[in-house]
């Protein structure tokens, strides 16, 4: 067991330059070589390390025909630097190798993986930040610095990495906390020294959005995106995606979405009248008013604008953003309105509850007339020139009209490039596997998908199973014939296979082709 910190007397410390402290005095411990073979012993304390481990992790393919003799000298002066000190029996020899044994010295490692576990299982985020500030504090400068070798620069690289989780978990808390714009002030010099953290990158927007500042957040996704695109070949992972996407809808998280107006609002008047017309006479009972629609069609923000629209009624309004439990409604008033959105309509477990009966009105939103675009693009000032490619891209979707209005007054080149990428993130999600993925691509690209399409044209990829996932995707309609994708995020998949997987497009087109064409 290891000393008490106020009972320590003999402490080692790997969290900068290596040290070793003796009753509060520090001694040399020797060359950088020697360093590397204590750090060795430090990083395995408890267990033996061979001789031949110690002289790969100091010289690797170059090791000197005398290394093991090397590592006999550093050992030997290592223990009469420690029998000094009243620890001769700290290092341990066995028949080829070494052990260093940790009962009777502290490692200011040891101590920080202490205090930052003690931070995740502590109640408040308050103390948890503060035991966090405690372990990263112990930090005097980059891990084992100056210690050469590969052993050592494993260790070096495995605690930086512990290092900098700690450091981001920190900073959410501090958003948790409230501390937004000291967050935004301090992350891009730790940016600039993890290019390529996504994390850090997570933490910045949040900071950004709650700070207010949402033209930055959006210029700062931009950047990732394009540098994520150049280094990796990737696209941003999904909770940047999800962040970046409550930043383009002006999300605020803390506040109830139903409360928050939306001054770009245009359309859904047939919505909205059946909505007032609720409000103006007296329910029998509960009465659920149902929106549902793809991703990007503007339930939200409808949502919004019916909010405002029931704050002078007096009447009990209940507004639900995707929702699809009916369970939760019991607990409601006896009386009221409840208004719903969901990218599906309401389930057989809804329609065959005698408790809904007859209460449950269904609409699904359609897209924005082309008259209904063109006001939204106005409202965005929008350059009148792109109006049109615009208004016939985005094909009616409110988010992918907000977004090409936004991106439109960008100067960089790669603006078209972003909206197709965002709003196929955004419309098409996640989809399960590859095969669901070319699945996708096949009902953008066919005028109806069947079971039978599927089957000839992605060989292999379980065409009942691909079929039903199609069937229940927001953006998919059931027809007569089969499955039909169709306004923007037919055309991005389009334009997205083209850029992706130009020859992958081709062969799709031919097997479909050849399944459809008549002989």
């Amino acid at each position: 067991m290891s000393l008490a910190p106020h009972e320590v007397r003999y402490r080692f410390t790997v969290l900068g330059p290596p040290g070793f402290t003796s009753g509060g005095t520090r001694l040399d411990l020797g060359s950088p070589q020697q360093q590397a073979v204590l750090t060795s012993l430090l990083a395995n304390a408890g267990s033996f390390v061979r001789t031949s481990e110690l002289i790969d992790g100091l010289w690797g393919e170059r090791a000197p025909a005398t290394g093991e003799a090397v590592i006999r000298t550093y050992i030997s002066r290592l223990r009469r630097l420690l029998s000094l000190q009243g620890l001769g029996s700290a290092i341990i020899s066995q028949s080829g190798g070494y052990k260093l044994e940790p009962e009777s010295f502290e490692v200011d490692a040891t101590e920080f993986a202490r205090l930052v576990e003690s931070a995740r299982q502590s109640r408040t985020a308050a103390m948890a930040a503060k035991l966090l500030e405690r372990a990263l504090g112990l930090w005097t400068g980059t891990a084992l610095a100056g210690v050469p070798g590969e052993a050592a620069e494993h260790e070096r690289s495995r605690l930086e990495r512990l290092r900098l989780t700690a450091t981001q978990e920190l900073l959410r808390l501090r958003l948790e906390l409230g501390e937004h714009a000291e967050v935004v002030a301090e992350l891009p010099l730790l940016i600039e020294r993890n290019r390529l953290e996504e994390p850090l990158y997570e933490i910045y927007l949040l900071a950004l959005q709650r700070s207010g500042r949402r033209a930055e957040a959006l210029e700062l996704y931009r950047t990732v995106h394009a540098l994520f695109d150049e280094e990796l070949g990737v696209l941003p992972g999904p909770k940047l995606r999800a962040i970046h996407e409550k930043v383009l809808r002006a999300e605020d998280e803390q506040a109830p979405v139903a409360l928050k107006p939306d001054a770009l609002f245009v359309g859904r008047e047939r919505e909205r009248a059946e909505f007032r017309s609720l409000l103006a006479r007296d329910p029998d009972g509960v009465e659920v008013l149902f929106f549902s629609g793809p991703p990007g069609i503007g339930k939200t923000t409808l949502l919004r604008k019916l909010a405002e629209d029931a704050e002078t009624s007096g009447k009990t309004v209940l507004l639900l953003d995707d929702f699809t439990d009916p369970y939760l409604l019991r607990r409601s008033p006896e009386a009221g309105i409840v208004v719903i959105a969901s990218r599906t309509g309401p389930d057989a477990t809804w329609l065959v509850d005698p408790e809904w009966s007859g209460k449950i009105r269904h609409r699904r939103l359609e897209p924005l007339s082309t008259n209904e675009s063109v006001a939204l693009l106005e409202a965005r000032r929008t350059d009148p020139g792109l109006m049109k490619s615009i208004v016939d891209f985005a094909a009616g979707n409110p988010f992918a009209l907000s977004l090409a209005a936004e991106v439109s007054r960008s100067p960089r080149d790669d603006a078209a490039r972003y909206v197709i990428d965002t709003v196929y993130t955004h419309l098409a999600g996640n989809p399960p596997s590859e095969a669901h993925r070319w699945a996708l691509y096949v009902c953008a690209q066919a005028r109806h998908t069947t079971e039978e399409l599927l089957r000839a044209v992605l060989p292999g990829g379980r065409p009942t199973e691909l079929f039903d996932w199609l069937r229940g995707h927001p953006c998919v309609e059931a027809s007569t014939h089969g499955l039909v994708l169709d306004g923007v995020l037919r055309e991005v998949l389009d334009r997205h296979l083209r850029w992706r997987d130009p020859a992958g497009r081709a062969r799709m087109h031919h097997r479909i082709a050849r399944v459809t064409t008549p002989r």
